[in-house]
């Protein structure tokens, strides 16, 4: 465990302090490019959905095959030409190769330029992956330990979570959970140090609202009985979207074949969206509608097909990008048709407290992460604290169902 020197306290603030600034800057560029794409000002209450939704679906598909391309030819120029990529988890790992700062920028401004213009990923690995290698790029001037160094970069990626989310505290709980793997006192003190800078730092810029305004609702016996019935039906369906990814991935990403595929899969995933708009960027669209209970089990269903193959088109298409607002979309969409079959025919569950139970639970599942999922969503909706119940029950027979297909 890495003393807490004074130091490493000062990298970690400063460090917090560049993804605060990185995540406002990658946030701001990202909106410019769906402007200009698009063609519609994010003015106040403007959201992506409704940009989506107001362009024509001729637009739309226009969109996506110009993202094919800039998709296809970037990422093969990218793997063809620069540097190996490393990603955090490699750079904090026994062997700790440092992370090339240029090719990784380069990187990350394609994910923010795909995403923009509609790739069905998300937009968090871009802030996560400069801040961690800027941190990297800093330690390696400085007198640290490879523990510091570790500390360092796990809390300067998580902090760019924070950053681009508004979440410190789950920022703090994803460095400790997903990259650390230790809830030691300094490493808690650690995390959050970096990732309540980050989190201040960009409100300057990007403000501080919640993600999600959700309608009132409260919980009943039959959401619970639900909740511990749908965790084997959220597994099932993070193991299914896992293995079909892992098949999608290009084996050979610097073989120009790729540009082709892109094209291909970005124009497709383009038709798709002339008549499901919302499948279209990170997730929040679909998680809108979701959250908001502005959507009926009929759409539900096409826009989780739809934005189930899109993920797989991307990803075979070569595309980079998050999965936690995509994860969401898909495990409220999940949810509310098992709600939905549930209501016609026993006591009914409140559809919005089921959705935002499977969105929580399959980012929990899909990502690995369980205290971080329920944290996170806590901080983007500001949702009465009870909602932990249901979720903390779905989980309670989901993690054992996971753990049995994990050993498989």
């Amino acid at each position: 465990m890495a003393r807490l020197s004074p130091k490493l306290i000062a990298l970690l603030l400063l460090c917090g302090a560049i993804a605060g600034v990185t995540g406002m800057a990658l946030i701001s560029l990202l909106h410019l490019i769906q402007q200009v794409v698009y063609g519609i000002s994010r003015v106040d209450g403007i959201t992506f959905r409704n940009i989506v939704e107001q362009t024509s679906a001729t637009h739309r598909l226009l969109a996506l095959s110009g993202c094919g391309v800039i998709a296809g030819t970037g990422w093969f120029l990218l793997h063809r030409y620069a540097s190996k990529l490393v990603d955090i988890k490699q750079a904090i790992s026994n062997h700790a190769p440092s992370i090339p700062l240029r090719t990784t920028v380069i990187h990350a401004l394609l994910q923010i330029l795909t995403v923009g213009m509609g790739s069905p990923l998300g937009r968090e690995t871009a802030p996560r992956e400069i801040s961690s290698a800027i941190a990297d790029y800093i330690s390696s001037r400085l007198a640290i330990s490879a523990e510091e160094r570790k500390t360092l970069l796990s809390c300067s990626a998580a902090a760019g979570l924070a950053a681009v989310f508004d979440v410190p505290l789950a920022g703090a709980l994803f460095a400790l959970e997903t990259l650390l793997f230790s809830f030691q006192r300094n490493h808690v003190i650690a995390a959050l140090i970096c990732c309540t800078t980050a989190a201040w730092v960009a409100r300057l810029g990007l403000g501080s609202v919640p993600a999600y305004q959700l309608p009132a609702f409260t919980l009943n016996s039959s959401l619970l009985i639900w909740a511990l019935l749908f965790g084997p039906v959220i597994v099932a369906s993070s193991w299914l979207l896992q293995h079909q990814l892992a098949y999608c991935k290009p084996a050979n990403r610097s073989n120009p074949r790729l540009i082709f595929i892109s094209m291909a899969a970005f124009i497709l995933i383009g038709a798709m969206a002339m008549w499901l708009p919302e499948i279209l960027g990170n997730g929040k669209a679909g998680n809108e509608l979701l959250f908001n209970d502005s959507i009926g089990w009929r759409y539900a269903l096409a826009l989780l097909i739809g934005k189930w193959l899109a993920l797989l088109l991307a990803t075979r298409g070569g595309a980079y990008g998050g999965f936690i607002t995509p994860s969401m979309m898909l495990g409220g969409l999940i949810a509310l048709l098992a709600a939905t079959a549930w209501n016609s025919v026993l006591p009914s569950v409140p559809l919005v407290a089921a959705v935002i139970t499977g969105a929580t639970v399959f980012l929990a599942i899909q990502q690995k992460m369980p205290l971080t999922a329920i944290l996170f969503v806590l901080e983007i909706t500001n949702i009465a604290p009870d909602f932990i119940m249901p979720v903390s029950l779905c989980l309670l027979t989901a993690l054992p169902c996971q753990q049995a297909l994990n050993k498989q």
